[in-house]
């Protein structure tokens, strides 16, 4: 599910809880030791994404929230924030030291990302999304 989460709308916002869980609280969060990804570069996207990712001279930067039912990834297009929301059993995750892909099964988006300012992707992070994916 790609939505403009840029302001606050009820609805949107149960539409977006009941796909993939509401929010971790501050306490969860801090007990799981951080519940986002490291500042991530977007490399290579599926055709829905272009109108969002094309802009000239501008490196497009995402990060990704883990929730209790899939994974909220969030970026901004002008003045926009953008999220892409998948639940964990559509959830299809290929990754290496240096980059990260991402696909939904049941729409065939995805996204192709590699860490920002560090060489390796947080091993850390990625334990903890392939638990909760299990």
């Amino acid at each position: 599910m790609v939505l403009n989460i840029s302001y606050d709308d009820k609805r949107q916002e149960d539409e977006i809880n009941n796909f993939v869980g509401s929010s971790y609280t501050f306490w969860q969060s801090l007990k799981m030791r951080g519940s986002g990804s490291q500042k991530l570069i977007i490399k290579q996207s599926h055709d829905v994404f272009k109108p969002y990712l094309t802009q000239r001279n501008s490196t497009k930067y995402c990060n990704i929230e883990l929730r209790p039912r899939g994974i909220g990834l969030r970026f901004r297009f002008k003045l926009e924030a953008i999220g892409w929301f998948i639940p964990y059993e559509h959830l299809e995750i290929i990754f290496s030291d240096n980059h990260i892909h991402l696909n939904d099964t049941t729409t065939q988006y995805f996204m192709q990302l590699e860490p920002s300012h560090r060489s390796k992707i947080d091993q850390q992070f990625m334990d903890k999304l392939l638990t909760l994916k299990q």
